[in-house]
């Protein structure tokens, strides 16, 4: 009886699976397993069904225009490109003002929105501003990003997305109006009431990543805006900069006693990654850019990343007691911050 030297498909595809890393990451075209994705595509029509199901998952890196403009012009040949769920865009160099380059990534967000869930860019918005906009490429990239309703995890690792059109007032953050946000990261983000209210606005949200944000440190009011809308937990991590701001890591419903009773309140608490403070502002945006797409930047207060001292400090509490602001130590002394 003749023994077949031919593998189990099964066991094939299993070790295309096994492949993958451990971590939820992104892969450039120069990594191994995409290169091993690319070799199983040609192998059988069941070998490439799955391989290409794992590189629009893991493997859809436009970090060129040129890359951009392939991909977009392949999406209206092959319509399986266009149910990527990952994806990670840096296709400008020093800035946007290129139409066409704008027009491309319109094009991408149009053809992936209905699939798209995870989206990291590494694009200079304040390159240009709406004042020297003069090929409008500024209203051009946001009609691009509105599009983009089903996200669930998005990170911007130069500015806080930053597609104002015009210098005459402010426009509503394109990112408050994603509902299904869960993990958002942005960079140098302007801690006021706006913000803050934009952020409750997000019904999913889980994690927060602010890197080398600005902001009063000493203004409560602007943070009360969250629990004028809502009070839901989530986790709030901030690197980059040497102030520490009493900003939330983990929202928390708590219980604290007031002169009377004991009540529940939503408290927070922030986590600051002290190691960061010294990064230059390349080095901080390369750091998130890094984690990001290595599926890593959402659990940076869980240690997973390397360092001398400890990789984050925990803030005091703050918490609202009707009318009333408490700052909270770990041990829950409460005293009025008003």
């Amino acid at each position: 009886m003749e023994i077949s030297r031919h593998l189990p498909l099964e066991l094939v595809l299993n070790i295309i699976t096994c492949s993958l890393p451990a971590s939820d990451a992104i892969l450039p075209p120069s990594h191994d397993v995409t290169k091993l994705l690319l070799t199983f595509t040609l192998v059988c029509h069941e070998t490439r069904r799955l391989a290409n199901r794992y590189l629009r998952e893991r493997c859809v890196y436009l970090s060129t225009s040129k890359r951009l403009s392939s991909y977009v012009s392949a999406t209206k040949k092959e319509l399986g490109l266009r149910n990527a769920t990952a994806l990670s865009l840096s296709p400008f160099g020093e800035t946007i003002d290129d139409l066409h380059l704008c027009s491309w990534v319109r094009e991408l967000f149009h053809y992936t929105c209905a699939s798209l869930r995870r989206l990291v860019i590494d694009i200079p918005l304040r390159s240009l501003y709406p004042e020297d906009d003069h090929l409008a490429v500024r209203r051009v990239l946001r009609e691009g990003f509105e599009r983009l309703e089903n996200l669930e995890e998005f990170v911007s690792t130069r500015d806080e997305l930053y597609l104002e059109v015009t210098d005459d007032g402010r426009h509503p953050a394109v990112w408050k109006s994603w509902k299904k946000l869960r993990r958002v990261a942005l960079y140098n983000v302007d801690l006021t009431f706006y913000f803050w209210q934009d952020v409750a606005r997000l019904p999913a949200l889980e994690t927060l990543v602010l890197s080398r944000s600005d902001g009063n440190d000493e203004s409560l009011d602007d943070w009360a805006e969250y629990f004028k809308f809502t009070a839901r937990p989530f986790k709030l991590i901030m690197l980059g900069s040497e102030r520490r701001r009493l900003v939330p890591d983990r929202l928390l419903s708590g219980r604290i006693k007031n002169r009377n009773e004991v009540v529940d309140v939503p408290m927070i608490r922030s986590v600051w990654l002290q190691h960061t403070i010294d990064f230059s502002v390349a080095e901080c945006q390369e750091f998130v850019r890094a984690h990001a797409e290595e599926g890593t930047l959402w659990d940076l207060d869980h240690g997973t990343i390397p360092c001398n001292g400890r990789p984050y400090i925990d803030e005091p509490y703050l918490a609202q007691l009707g009318a009333h602001w408490l700052m909270l130590d770990e041990r829950r002394r409460a005293w009025s911050a008003n």
